[in-house]
């Protein structure tokens, strides 16, 4: 075999690369080679030399040894550059690089003492492009890094935005308890606001230790020694001046705990400080969830371009397209959907605060307000309309899954049936080749379930907005078809019902799921059924009794 043919059956097993977790291609090429030649020099050529590392570095892939897999495709890409093998190699080499190092989580360049500066995954991944613009892995990974980093921004956005409802918490407190000083119930709102602020500053402080939260340090440049000029603060309020606020807070709380005379100065450099330390706060997270929104937008594009591009060369070489782009883009939608529910949901906590609930009520309150007909937002819609989008690409995936499982069993029985029986080598590869091709299936059957799950929470949960009973009846029909004996399909169906207000049906669901679940397996969602259970059968007792009355 010469060397660009051996490179391509390569190519052809390193399609796990370009979804980091993608299926391998249906037609999958055996090269036994049960015999060796006598008087064969034992020096492997340079060209099976390449192929072997190549293989090897993706299998090290696949099975989860990322530095192993990132050293060998180091290792290859060297010998590509020195023995001038063709662009897709190197580029192939380079991929294999940059996904390993997105694993590793190593995104950006990085800094090694020994080698200093060293390129991150997205470098990778450009490098790869420039040797091939159009390379379907390289595009692919450039999209999953951006995914990966504004996932990083959104849980420094979510730290930043429970602080701000904490300060305004504390503020609100502040404000009833200092109203009604002389009451019992005004004093317990002052001892509930100096406990509130004790939580914030310790959480303050952790938050403010770790240095990439209020500052961002990949604004700034890197220096030959790894080492880094301080970056900008984020805050509207100084560090300094936000240390003060919170002691201001402080001693005024204790200051009308201990019962000395208020002064209005006093209650407005209490209103001030909150309010100033919260828009501080709000400044910074403004700040992530802008890195985040860039991030996750650019990846929405990246994986819209590579679903295009591939759904060309599948309709130009005959092939099925790369699916997996679909569950990629589910999740994608999916956090858009949950990046604007975040801004509508913070608004609605904002006017729950302000009603005066209790901190257990809060979250509970806010909902109900966000669901409310009369709760108008454009956080509201975009959130909406980028669920529906998230339900649209996970049917797709389901669909094409389905039929790609279609195309391989196809592809075992027609290798079992057309071989020559009396062979026992041939017999024994084609009895392998279906044996992998089975626990592909089974395999990947886990994975197609996963995203059933994801549809049915979809048709579910009304913050998605897209509540369906009748879709979510048919996702739990998929996960019975795929396993019987797995209790989720009731689960599945009980919590439509439930949404739906058909107690009885849900009641019959839940205890059908508890019945067949598995105590260990399934622990938060048989405490969830349970209660749903218990608020069932208070609403059907509810019920008989108005119907008893009638």
């Amino acid at each position: 075999m010469g060397s660009m043919n051996k490179l391509l059956v390569c190519a052809v097993a390193m399609t796990l690369l370009a979804g980091c977790s993608g299926p391998p291609e249906p037609e999958s090429v055996f090269t036994p080679s049960p015999f060796s030649a006598e008087g064969v020099s034992t020096e492997t050529p340079m060209d099976e030399r390449i192929v072997d590392l190549l293989q090897e570095s993706k299998q090290q892939y696949d099975d989860g040894h990322y530095e192993t897999s990132f050293r060998l495709a180091e290792q290859v890409d060297r010998l590509i550059l020195e023995n001038n093998f063709p662009e897709e190699d190197h580029a192939m080499a380079l991929t294999i690089q940059g996904y390993c190092l997105l694993q590793l989580g190593r995104i950006e360049n990085y800094y090694v003492d020994t080698y200093g500066m060293q390129n991150g995954a997205v470098s990778k991944f450009e490098a790869a492009l420039k040797v091939r613009s159009e390379d379907f892995r390289a595009q692919l990974g450039i999209a999953l890094a951006q995914f990966r980093r504004h996932g990083d921004s959104v849980l420094k956005a979510e730290a930043l935005g429970s602080g701000v409802v904490q300060l305004e918490s504390i503020r609100e407190d502040f404000k009833r308890g200092m109203a009604g000083i002389e009451t019992e119930e005004g004093k317990a709102r002052l001892r509930e606001s100096n406990r509130k602020l004790g939580v914030f500053k310790a959480n303050r402080d952790k938050l403010q230790a770790l240095g990439y939260i209020f500052r961002d340090p990949r604004t700034v440049p890197v220096r030959a020694d790894g080492s880094s000029p301080e970056a900008k603060w984020l805050g509207t309020l100084s560090e300094t001046d936000s240390v003060k606020a919170v002691n201001d807070m402080g001693w005024i709380l204790e200051d009308a705990l201990a019962g000395t005379a208020m002064s209005s100065k006093d209650r407005q450099v209490f209103e001030t400080s909150a309010l100033d330390l919260a828009d501080s706060w709000r400044a910074v997270r403004k700040y992530w969830r802008l890195q985040a929104l860039k991030d996750l937008q650019s990846a929405r594009d990246g994986f819209l371009t590579v679903r295009k591009l591939d759904e060309q060369i599948a309709a130009d070489t005959g092939r099925m397209v790369y699916f997996w782009v679909d569950r990629d883009l589910t999740f994608v939608f999916q956090s858009l959907g949950a990046f604007f529910l975040d801004s509508g949901l913070e608004a609605a906590r904002m006017k729950a605060i302000a009603e005066g609930v209790s901190e257990d009520r809060l979250e509970a309150r806010a909902k109900e307000l966000y669901l409310d007909e009369s709760f108008v937002s454009d956080d509201k819609l975009e959130s909406r309309r980028n669920y529906q989008a998230a339900l649209s690409y996970t049917e797709s995936f389901v669909r094409k899954h389905k039929q790609f499982e279609k195309l391989r069993r196809d592809k075992a029985d027609q290798a079992e049936l057309g071989d020559e029986n009396t062979n026992p080598f041939m017999v024994d590869l084609v009895k392998r080749y279906r044996n992998t091709m089975d626990e592909l299936i089974e395999k990947e059957r886990t994975m197609r379930a996963q995203m059933i799950l994801e549809a049915a929470a979809l048709c579910i949960e009304p913050l998605f907005q897209v509540s369906d009973i009748r879709k979510a009846n048919n996702w739990a029909n998929e996960l019975k078809s795929l396993n019987p004996v797995d209790p989720m399909h009731h689960f599945v169906r009980a919590t439509a019902y439930f949404q739906d207000a058909d107690y009885e049906t849900a009641l019959t669901e839940y205890k059908a799921f508890m019945t067949g679940s598995s105590i260990s397996e399934h622990a938060n969602r048989r405490s969830l059924a349970r209660q749903r259970i218990a608020q069932c059968e208070v609403e059907l007792n509810r019920e008989a009794r108005e119907d008893d009355a009638r």
